[in-house]
């Protein structure tokens, strides 16, 4: 074989493999709980979100809180509520932890927000709302500047001693002018900004990503009985609070002003899910659990373009669905990215726990 017909075959043999190698999947490797130290304040949780608040701090927002003590220390370590006595379930919660690393992760102190000892919600209902059936779930936020906002879900339950009896009012978006001077363990002060998308719209802010001097929002929705897609809006990093800023992404992968032309992509995610632009891949992330099984997906795509042809694979199976009560993992997302390792969480739904599972790509 002639040196030209060599080098062809080469070269063949590497655009052949070239694809292959772009789309690896990474190991997989589950760590149990996340953060335990968790559980000396609080007994379980959801709605884990991370919010990069400066080169030493990280900020932890969650959704629904039990609050409570451990019988006994079996209970702590296991994480098992019926070692608990419950004695309240807040609507949301902060914590700040030293910022997560690679070095760092597996059990990172927290330090939560209280009042009198005791877990309290950052934000804060209203006088004439009753805390039992208006619940304000934190979602993703960031900081910007001297600000950080988070995002959260009017919630409206008729009757809480319903399961799953809900409905969404609306998508909110709460704002804390921080302090100059302010140190850790000083007071928080979220201010509601009112509503930011009306009811029926997606749940922008369950995932929020700032690039290049915008800001990202993934939101999810059902839109049928076996039908849980996502959509995706942007604004710039200045104009957050207003509504009318925002475009979004159509299902031809243009940015559009109309919500009513808004893409649907994905469709089966079960809850909140993550949005990142991951500097090692050089490209955008979005990981989630999926719905009916709970097994932890991600989608990979090069830019917004291209997001509506793009397809998630399973990235790890949690094995965790409770046939006899159809509960299955939620809220699938990444939490922090290390070069070459991508953490993530999903809610264990009987331990009301996120699990912590490390993602390592080749």
């Amino acid at each position: 074989m002639n040196y030209l017909m060599k080098k062809f075959y080469t070269l063949i043999f590497i655009i052949l493999l070239f694809p292959l190698s772009c789309s690896n999947k990474p190991a997989a490797i589950e760590h149990g709980i996340f953060a335990p130290s968790r559980l000396d304040s609080i007994i379980g949780q959801d709605g884990v979100c991370s919010i990069d608040f400066g080169d030493n701090i990280t900020l932890w927002t969650f959704a629904d809180t039990i609050t409570g003590r451990w019988k006994n220390d079996k209970g702590r370590i296991e994480s098992n509520q019926n070692e608990a006595v419950i004695d309240g379930m807040i609507s949301n919660s902060i914590a700040w932890s030293e910022k997560i690393t690679e070095n760092n992760y597996k059990d990172t102190p927290f330090s939560f927000y209280k009042k009198n000892g005791r877990v309290k919600q950052f934000i804060k209902n209203n006088e004439d709302e009753d805390p039992l059936r208006h619940r304000l779930w934190a979602l993703d936020g960031f900081r910007y500047k001297d600000r950080v906002y988070v995002f959260y879900l009017h919630i409206y339950v008729p009757d809480y001693k319903e399961f799953l009896n809900f409905e969404v009012l609306y998508t909110g978006i709460a704002r804390w002018d921080i302090p100059q001077g302010w140190k850790i363990g000083d007071d928080f002060n979220f201010k509601r900004l009112g509503i930011l998308f009306e009811k029926g719209s997606p749940c922008f802010g369950a995932a929020v990503m700032l690039k290049d001097d915008f800001i990202y929002l993934a939101g999810h929705f059902k839109k049928g009985e076996r039908e849980f897609p996502i959509s995706i809006a942007r604004a710039n990093i200045n104009d957050a609070e207003k509504r009318d800023s925002y475009s979004f992404l159509s299902s031809e992968g243009e940015w559009v002003a109309d919500i009513k032309a808004a893409g649907e992509f994905i469709g089966d995610v079960s809850g909140e899910c993550s949005l990142s632009y991951n500097d090692y891949l050089k490209e955008y992330i979005i990981i989630y659990s999926k719905a009916f099984t709970g097994d932890l997906a991600m989608a990979r795509f090069k830019d917004f373009k291209k997001f509506p042809k793009s397809k998630s694979i399973v990235v790890h199976k949690t094995n965790r669905l409770i046939e006899s009560n159809k509960l299955w993992p939620y809220s699938g997302k990444e939490i922090f990215s290390s070069n070459n390792i991508i953490f993530a969480i999903y809610i264990d739904p009987v331990k009301y726990q996120p699990i912590l599972v490390e993602l390592k790509f080749k």
